[in-house]
């Protein structure tokens, strides 16, 4: 191991974070996994108060390694990233030059970041970072020699907080101008009542849309048994209103910009839909014109 890269970064470990390690390790079964899970929220602690200094916001007590019974019995290391994704932190031991990830770990995250530990735990070296899409190895086995600098890492959080991630609302996480269907519709009767009851499985949100008119764009995304998405677009009209703007436009734009899908509505419709099927980490736009107005919303799946 390397450690004189320059992509090394020393962190302290303050006594919180040890307390937080402490009483998780209590309520392990065994001294074994006790320790497995007090240096992975020690790993965990070390990459979150390293992006919140650099104002990159986390929400620490939303990954499974902070979940009582998902730690108990998996191996998780996770800090969520909102709007972004799930962060693998997993330590590193003194001498180890290599990090056998469990396969639970491979699934739903945007990479992998190296915590080297020092012997008196009173401190850490964030030895760098890996994309997920970087990992070939199977089973998955993270070589120290790997890890690069965070740049990439910084890459991947500019660029998805400008989409709308979708596969993030399967793990319920949702960013703050989508809401609800029931919430949205609550005081619009005739939209509540043309809505589509969801399946099951699927996710549903709606954002208010101002153009020179305001209108609702649903967004509803159903997980099928592959790694295909099945995703319904509606708009509703807003304000109380009870028909859609004439001539709206909903165009479905691919990841090159180009014109897939289109819809218009006409002088009667109270709603209009547009249905497709996307891949995982394929991206799309959705462009809602009315005249010279225009909006455009970009999403990843």
């Amino acid at each position: 191991m390397n450690n004189t890269q320059p992509h090394i970064l020393s962190v302290p470990l303050p006594q919180n974070a040890h307390r937080w390690a402490e009483e998780f390790a209590s309520q392990q079964d065994n001294p074994q996994k006790g320790k497995q899970v007090y240096l992975n929220t020690l790993a965990v602690y070390a990459v979150h108060t390293y992006l919140k200094w650099l104002n990159v916001e986390t929400a620490l007590n939303q990954g499974d390694s902070w979940h009582r019974g998902l730690r108990a019995i998996f191996d998780v290391a996770d800090l969520v990233l909102p709007g972004v994704g799930k962060l693998e932190c997993r330590p590193v031991l003194p001498g180890e030059a290599a990090i056998v990830l469990p396969p639970s770990m491979t699934q739903g995250r945007i990479g992998y970041v190296g915590v080297q530990f020092s012997q008196q735990l009173d401190y850490v070296e964030l030895l760098g970072f890996l994309p997920a899409r970087e990992m070939t190895e199977s089973p998955a086995i993270l070589q120290i020699a790997q890890l690069q600098s965070f740049d990439p890492l910084f890459e991947i959080i500019h660029r998805r907080t400008l989409l709308i991630n979708l596969h993030q609302w399967v793990t319920g996480i949702f960013q703050p101008d989508w809401q609800p269907p029931e919430l949205v519709f609550a005081n619009n009767f005739r939209s509540r009542n043309t809505m589509t009851r969801p399946s099951t499985n699927s996710m549903s949100r709606v954002k208010v849309i101002n153009l020179k008119s305001q209108v609702l764009l649903l967004v509803e995304l159903t997980p099928t048994d592959s790694e295909v998405f099945n995703i319904r677009l509606r708009v509703y009209p807003g304000n109380d209103s009870i028909r859609l703007p004439l001539d709206l436009q909903l165009i479905i734009l691919d990841e090159a910009g180009n014109t897939s899908m289109e819809a218009q509505s006409r002088s009667a419709d109270d709603w209009m839909q547009i249905e497709f099927s996307c891949q995982h980490e394929e991206k799309f736009s959705v462009k809602i014109v009315l005249g010279e107005t225009s909006l455009i919303e970009e999403f990843v799946v």
